[in-house]
Formats: C-alpha cells, structure tokens, sequence
C-alpha cells in the first residue's frame, strides 16, 4: 500500500489534512487501480480499536466505492439502527465516521466529475469565426438592391442600354450596348465588412473593392472623361482610353490616369493612400498636385498641405486582393483594424493595452482562431474569442 495513500487519507479521516493535501488525495484515489487500496483503508477505519460497531449495512461501502468508481455516486445510504445501549461518545464517534465516509465518497465523485467537465471542456470546439469572402451589394439607379452573393450567375439586371450580368467566376460585368439611344445612370456596389468584390465597369476597367468600401460609376460611359468616386479601399486596373482620361475621387482628392495600376485607400481613420503599380497618374487636393511614378505612394498631409511622396513595395499593398494580410512593423490597433474588417468582428481591450508591433504574413482564407494564433506566437499577448468579439489583453 502507497505510504503517502495511507497517510493522507487518516489525515483526512481525522479532520486534520490541508486543502492541498485533500487534492492530492483525490487525484491518488482517482488513480487507475486504486480501487483496492481505498476499500481496504476504510475496512481499517472500522476494524480498529476505536468502534466495534459499522455504521453501514454489509456491503454497503463497498457498493458506495463501486458506483463512485463507475462515475455515479448513491443519493442514500442504507441505515442500520444502533443499540441505545451503546454508549453516547461511541455513537458519535461512529456516526462522524460514518459521515466521513460518505464525504470522501462523494470527494471522489465531485473531483472525477469536476475533471470530466474540464477534459471536455478541453475537447468542446471553441468559437470560431469564419473568414470573409465574396460578397457585395449593388445599388441600382432607382434605389434597387441586389445581394450580389445570393444572385445567380447570368443577366441580373437592364440599366438603360447596359445589361448588368454576374460572372461565372464570382464577378460582375457590365455589357455596354448602344449607348447613343440611352442614357447614363449611376450604380453603386457596396462590400460589408467581412466581403470583396470585383467590378468590370463598361469600358472593361477591373474594380477589386476590399472589405467596407463602396464604388459608384456611370453604366455607360459618355463625354470627355470616366468619373468614378470610391469609399474604403478600391484596385483598378483602368482600360486605355487616350480620349477620355478615368478620374477616382475620394474625399476632397482627385486621381487621374489614362491607363494604369494602382490602388487607392481611403477608409476614415487613415489620410488617403494612393499607390501606383504601372503607367502613371496625377493625383491632386485642391491646388496641390502631384506626378507619381511606379513603386510611389501619395499621402497628403494637410499640416503641410502638400503631398508626401515615399517608395513603397508594392507587392505588400495589394496583397488583400490576393488572399494576404501583409504586416510590416505594423502597430497592434492598425493590425485589429484589418482583421475587424475581414472577420466582421468587435474589438476589446482587456486592462493595458499592449504596446506591440507586427511583422510577418498571415493568410486571409483561414479561421480567425488561426490567424490570432499566428499573432500569438510573438509572445506578450493572449486574444480570446466571444461570439463576435475579440478580447486583447497582455500576458
């Protein structure tokens, strides 16, 4: 028999045995093949010198320590009627064993029950939430919505003389007819948080919008310029056209372009960042103006009121609309920022909020679990999920 067993449980048969010491019996007891060594502990108790009297019909504790040891435990204890000629002091005795007994066996099953409910604690899927994907609404001229991802592939829509037809591959295109018998309307596509889309406008220029934004645009194209306004973040990639230059406006500036690359984003909490892949572009705020060349992004500093010009890789700017979050010593709300967009999800700051930067890649197609998982192993942070809610608080 263990030693360490045997003491502990007297310990805790005399009322002496610390909290601690009460756990380590439990977790000795619960060890597999203890069974035998318990059973023969408690014949002990009532064979010693102490009583003469069990207070427990035969066999009763032994039935108590099976079902204890199968995972249930008795609501009653079959009584047995105790002489009134025994004396006051032995009777009490006897009955405080008695009580301790049914205590120990009832320790065991509230300790394998409490373990049981961690382990499957342990197992139980956390919450998760999924990632983004396509999805977007288009606002017509007459005020009409479409919810673009529940639409089925083909001709949604007529807008004067364009048809607005969903693509097979997720898109949307629009088919310019004969845009002399007709007129010009405006449309809207809008993204939700957690959505993206992409747009061919009429002169087959491509729009990818990224989560929260929105682009509204002629269905036909006519006059000497392509007018586009955007909110949010938007790519293009604009047809050549040298007769009517295609114009973005956003906020208060202006991006003018023939044929080219670049991405604009202009989402509320940030100056507006204009980037330039290929070709050229001139962007202006009011008076001020200013030539990029590939590799450049603009940011217009209203304290200066001129525009900041710095190298940028490019790669790195665009890689939302390839399934990317790309980090460069990016500080820990501007990271949040992004993934709250993607995953559609609420941000809680636990006590101080770390102070921490980030640098690495982490893919846009994976569960939010992961993805915080991937931030996680910089160490000095803990992310916890509830529901729709990401809880931040610094180890």
């Amino acid at each position: 028999m263990s030693e360490r067993l045997n003491y502990l449980f007297h310990q805790y048969f005399n009322k002496t045995e610390t909290p601690a010491e009460r756990d380590e019996l439990m977790r000795l007891i619960n060890t597999p093949g203890s069974e035998f060594e318990v059973q023969s502990l408690m014949e002990e108790v009532f064979t010693s010198e102490h009583f003469d009297i069990d207070p427990f019909a035969p066999g009763t504790r032994e039935r108590m320590l099976n079902t204890v040891f199968e995972g249930t435990v008795e609501n009653t204890v079959e009584e047995r009627i105790i002489p009134l000629t025994q004396r006051l002091n032995k009777i009490i005795y006897i009955a405080a064993a008695a009580v301790l007994v049914l205590a120990l066996s009832l320790g065991i099953y509230q300790y394998r029950s409490q373990k049981n409910k961690e382990a499957l604690a342990a197992t139980r899927p956390q919450p998760d939430v999924k990632p983004g994907g396509n999805k977007a609404v288009l606002t017509l001229a007459n005020g009409a919505k479409i919810e673009l991802n529940d639409a089925k592939n083909g001709k949604l829509v007529q807008q004067g003389n364009t048809a607005v037809v969903k693509l097979a591959n997720g898109s949307v295109a629009y088919v310019a007819g004969n845009q002399s018998a007709g007129t010009s309307m405006i449309n809207t596509m809008s993204t939700p948080r957690g959505g993206q889309y992409r747009l061919q406008l009429p002169d087959g220029t491509i729009v990818m919008l990224n989560a929260e934004s929105s682009v509204s645009y002629p269905t036909a194209f006519t006059g000497k310029i392509r007018n586009v306004s955007i909110t949010g973040e938007a790519y293009f990639e604009v047809a050549k056209d040298k007769k009517m230059p295609f114009i973005v406006t956003f906020g208060k500036q202006k991006v003018e372009v023939l044929g080219t690359h670049f991405d604009i984003r202009a989402y509320n909490e940030q100056p507006g960042k204009t980037t330039l892949l290929e070709g050229s572009v001139k962007i202006s705020n009011g008076s001020q103006k200013q030539l990029l060349v590939p590799g450049q992004q603009a940011v217009y500093n209203t304290g200066a009121q001129k525009f900041d010009i710095k190298a940028v890789d490019t790669d790195d700017i665009v890689a939302w609309k390839n399934g990317l979050f790309v980090f460069d010593n990016t500080e820990l709300d501007q990271v949040m920022l992004e993934l709250a967009r993607w995953y559609d999800i609420d941000i809680e700051y636990k006590g101080v909020k770390p102070q921490l930067n980030f640098t690495g890649l982490v893919k846009k197609n994976i569960p939010l679990s992961k993805a915080l998982k991937i931030l996680e192993t910089t160490g000095g942070i803990k992310f916890t999920i509830a529901a729709n809610k990401v809880i931040i608080e610094k180890k």
